[in-house]
């Protein structure tokens, strides 16, 4: 007996749109896996009454398809926080979870980063003080602002 017209193309238009979903998550798997290692630049930040500039570095150390996590390390205040964070499409988006050492930086703030260049990234952070809406399109008050190179 023959497979009706209408249930083989139902079966090819599923065939194709799980070709689709594969190929998005390879890409995004691929850009967490161009995040891996270490990143060093400066956190531009305006709020929590600061208005300054510092130094920062993010360690991406584990992925796990277009999840990673890592470190981030403030020089200036002796901070080292856990990363962890996900690709979505072009957006990259992490948050610090807890401390490693010293306890001098905002938790639960969400960065939201692209990639500039082949080894850049720059983005905003968004201030956990202000409601933050991760699924986006509008993630939350910008508190900071930051570019990232690897090293």
């Amino acid at each position: 007996m023959a497979t009706p017209a209408r249930t083989r193309i139902s079966i090819g238009a599923l065939l194709l749109a799980l070709i689709a979903v594969k190929g998005s998550l390879a890409a995004e798997d691929l850009a967490a896996l161009e995040l891996k290692g270490a990143w060093s630049g400066t956190f531009n930040q305006y709020s929590h009454d600061i208005n300054d500039s510092f130094a920062v570095k993010l360690t991406i150390d584990a992925i796990s398809g277009s999840e990673f996590t890592g470190m981030m390390e403030w020089p200036t205040f002796d901070t080292t926080t856990k990363v962890k964070g996900m690709v979505e499409g072009p957006l990259i988006k992490w948050t610090e979870t807890g401390y490693v050492k010293g306890d001098d930086a905002v938790l639960g703030g969400l960065y939201v980063a692209r990639f500039t260049a082949a080894n850049e990234i720059t983005g905003d952070w968004m201030d956990p003080k202000h409601t933050i809406t991760p699924k986006g399109p509008r993630f939350g008050t910008r508190g900071a602002d930051f570019v990232l190179k690897k090293e």
